[in-house]
């Protein structure tokens, strides 16, 4: 076995952000990920900024994948996503709840020709419940979470609700969705069963939040200041030429941070914040680490991705695709000493691997292929 997760195959209906993040994931390790795109291609694909015309973020989240164009509207487009999920493992997809099942390619449906099937859906606010066919975004899942109310001047205690600046309402659910992936597997290899796994934004975000949601359960009152939590020295600390983030909360972290600074004790941030303001980062840093206290420089993300660590680790990817060229990309974080995740396919071009998919695996003829390319159906 060269991939953790090799012959196992997906039927990728989802679009933009969380589903096709959960799927990227899938495709690093290993399955066969066929992404079904309509005639005219998912949204995302055009979604700036462009590289040569194709949208970075389409890059990013479709490597190891393989695009097949087909029309889920004609009943041939229908018949031909059955005889897939009959010879497949997993559906994932993420339209609005309702729509699958208006196309009669649900989970009840499909379950009744292929018992083993699992079936992901994925969705603002899930299935069921008062909101659950409201539309959802990102943002929307960020506000609804209670994270929103979190960011923001903490220092002050003051000013409007932020919104993190990346798509963190789609990340999260999207790990949850391959968690469950994963454990539907496990489970189906047990019992020969597949199963429906109902994954919404809104309840992964709350999920995330488990120690400000706890704190509440016990206090009756959600704390505005995540440092609330904490003694000693834990922030972020302004110097001559930056900021760094110290976590020392308690115990001999405080006790070792007091004799590096000259206090007699720390009571407060305040009295950390006075010895930084006249440091450089780099000298916090240092002296914090060599001291085994728990530190680091707040960077900006282009110094992230040039950091001596991240480099180590193999976190930026390069690709090669053929229209867009050579793009570097977020790699998979997991390391496997026996199963390495590897870049195997490019982001696939649209419909790019339709013709493959239809004769290899479904045995259609060259003819029967361009009769339905005819009729707009692939």
């Amino acid at each position: 076995m060269k991939r953790v997760l090799e012959n196992i195959r997906v039927l990728d209906l989802t679009h933009y952000m969380a589903g096709p993040f959960c799927t990227m994931l899938l495709a690093d390790l290993g399955v066969e990920v066929i992404k079904i795109e309509p005639p005219w291609g998912e949204a995302l694909r055009s979604n700036p900024p462009l590289v040569n015309g194709l949208s970075s973020s389409f890059l990013f989240l479709n490597r190891n994948k393989k695009s097949m164009k087909l029309n889920l509207k004609t009943a041939k487009g229908k018949n031909i996503f059955i005889e897939l999920a009959k010879v497949s493992d997993i559906v994932i997809e993420n339209f609005s709840p309702g729509t699958m099942h208006t196309l009669g390619l649900d989970y009840e449906a499909l379950s009744a020709i292929n018992p083993k099937i699992i079936f992901v859906s994925v969705s603002g606010f899930g299935q069921y419940g008062p909101y659950s066919r409201r539309p959802s975004y990102d943002a929307v899942a960020q506000a609804y979470s209670g994270l929103m109310s979190l960011v923001g001047d903490q220092a002050k205690e003051s000013g409007p609700p932020l919104l993190v600046p990346d798509y963190i309402g789609d990340a999260v659910p999207a790990l949850y969705a391959t968690i469950g992936v994963l454990a539907a597997l496990f489970y189906r290899e047990r019992t020969g069963h597949g199963q429906w796994i109902d994954v919404a934004q809104l309840d992964s975000m709350v999920s995330i939040l488990q120690s400000i949601v706890s704190y509440m359960l016990v206090k009756h009152t959600t704390p505005q200041l995540r440092r609330k939590f904490f003694t000693g020295a834990y922030g972020i600390f302004k110097t001559l030429d930056g900021y760094v983030l110290i976590a020392s909360p308690s115990g001999h972290f405080l006790d070792t941070l007091a004799k590096i600074i000259g206090a007699a004790r720390i009571d407060a941030n305040e009295t950390v914040a006075e010895w930084t303001k006249s440091q450089t980062v780099d000298n916090v840093v240092n002296k914090l680490v060599e001291a085994g206290i728990p530190v680091a420089p707040v960077l900006t993300v282009d110094k992230t991705i040039e950091d001596p660590q991240v480099k180590m680790r193999s976190m930026i990817v390069e690709l090669n695709h053929s229209t867009a060229g050579k793009v570097k990309a977020v790699a998979c974080p997991l390391k496997f000493s026996e199963t390495p995740v590897k870049v195997e396919l490019p982001p696939p071009l649209l419909g790019e691997h339709g013709e493959e998919i239809l004769s290899k695996l479904l045995g259609y003829s060259e003819e029967e292929i361009a009769e339905l390319k005819k009729e707009n159906v692939v």
